[in-house]
């Protein structure tokens, strides 16, 4: 990892920016009599150390665990975060130094300011709190299937201040870390991954037999036998309302495949489309009999 290019410039540059700032006479004399100059340097030996020192520990982290380097988890986005939220603490003190105010005289004296500041700011404030106890929790990670308020989805992406959540139309759906924080959340891939969960609802007056559906669920399914387990079908009552069932149907695949969950869910939900759709038109034929 630390044989990258991007890595080994940033190395380099570093190594040359510290040399002429603490080790050339000649450097020295200009940025004493150019604070502009100066103030850039300092913010880029701030930025280079702080993004050099994220990618060690990364690296650290990675090696410690048996993990590739390029497969980002939930550590991997938390320290990236508050990386980026040090480098933009040390380029807000650069803007300040070039309009020559000393960053740590307003630190010290701004605390009526500074109050304010966070007052205003104070969703950012939680969320950005929030996204840093969810990147180092192990309440999800990425890739893993959750449900977090009404939204089911696959997390790819744990930033400062949102979520990424893509669903199973393929939406991203963007959520921010204080919400999700505050919110029920379901993770699925606790489980066995390779376990299937299927939610609709059907009508009172559209249902026979559970059983008969169970089977009619089953026998729809039966292209896909040689990738399901076949005593792991479960057609279950979660709630029964005034006008409707509120129903799960599970099963077990004997692989993780997310392409042929996909291509099973839909053709599970299908089905369930058509049970309803000809037990209406037969209810429909009877009361006109």
């Amino acid at each position: 990892m630390l044989k990258k290019p991007g890595v080994i410039f940033q190395i380099i540059l570093f190594a040359i920016i510290i040399y002429l700032r603490y080790f050339n006479q000649t450097v020295e004399d200009i940025l004493d009599r150019n604070p502009m100059i100066y103030a850039l340097m300092a913010f880029l030996i701030f930025y280079l150390f702080i993004k050099l020192l994220s990618i060690v520990i990364i690296a650290y982290y990675a090696r410690r665990n048996n993990k590739p380097f390029k497969k980002k988890d939930n550590v991997h986005f938390g320290i990236e975060n508050i990386a980026n939220i040090l480098i933009a603490f040390g380029f807000i003190g650069f803007v300040l130094r070039l309009f020559g105010v000393d960053p740590f005289e307003i630190i010290t004296s701004a605390t009526i300011v500074a109050a304010a500041i966070a007052l205003v700011t104070r969703d950012y404030i939680a969320d950005f709190l929030s996204g840093i106890y969810l990147s180092f929790s192990n309440t999800f990670g990425i890739g893993d299937y959750v449900k977090l308020d009404n939204h089911k989805g696959r997390i790819i992406e744990i930033g400062m201040l949102k979520i990424k959540i893509l669903n199973d139309d393929d939406d991203l759906v963007i959520m921010p870390n204080f919400k999700v924080y505050f919110n029920e959340i379901i993770n699925y891939t606790r489980r066995d991954a390779r376990i299937m969960s299927i939610d609709f609802q059907v009508g009172l007056k559209n249902v026979i037999s559970i059983e008969e559906l169970e089977k009619d669920l089953i026998r729809t399914l039966e292209g896909f036998s040689e990738y399901i387990m076949s005593k792991s079908y479960n057609l279950k009552v979660v709630e029964m309302k005034a006008d409707h069932l509120e129903m799960k149907f599970q099963y077990k695949l004997k692989n993780i495949d997310p392409l042929l969950q996909r291509e099973i869910r839909k053709k599970t939900m299908r089905e369930v489309f058509n049970y309803i759709s000809v037990r209406s038109q037969k209810r429909e034929g009877n009361s006109t009999a």
